[in-house]
């Protein structure tokens, strides 16, 4: 591993921790409190969405920091070139599900505004397949990314398996 791959590694882990984990915690304070109470009264869990949000920033991160430092060669990179792929699935899952990751896409809101109650329904099912797909390319991209270098750091004259 080169120095400059290193740094690049801790670069990468702290941008993500500072847009995944701090940007969410200090969130709720900048939210007014007139939105806040509309997100209380809907049933929207504003914290337990944070929360999620930012345990999922702090693996990113941890993974792209291990990632890294351990050769690309390495089962250990492709490993983590996995789970950071099942960790994408994850975000865009509570993301999209709005917080409740067992919803897989399909989020439903009652607002009530003096006598008028509405209900709100998104099904975003469509694009949590999408996600599913697009992740799965992307492991067996990593795998034969992971196979190439494999192959290209055995000794030479080694007939690669």
């Amino acid at each position: 591993m080169s120095q400059n791959e290193k740094i690049g590694a801790i670069v990468g882990a702290l941008i993500t921790l500072i847009l995944f984990v701090g940007v969410p915690y200090m969130l709720p304070s900048y939210i007014p409190p007139d939105i806040a109470q509309l997100l209380a009264q809907s049933g929207f869990e504003l914290q337990g969405f944070i929360t999620q949000i930012m345990i999922l920033g702090a693996v990113t991160a941890a993974l792209t920091l291990v990632k890294g430092f351990v050769g690309k060669a390495s089962p250990i990179s492709l490993a983590i070139s996995v789970a950071q792929n099942v960790s994408s699935l994850a975000f865009m899952v509570v993301l999209l599900g709005v917080g409740n990751i067992g919803s897989l896409g399909l989020t439903s809101f009652t607002v009530s505004v003096g006598n008028t109650t509405n209900k709100i329904v998104m099904d975003l099912r469509v694009f949590i397949y999408f996600t599913v797909l697009t992740v799965g390319l992307r492991v067996v991209e990593a795998y034969l990314d992971w196979s190439e270098a494999k192959a290209a750091a055995m000794p030479p004259g080694r007939i690669p398996p």
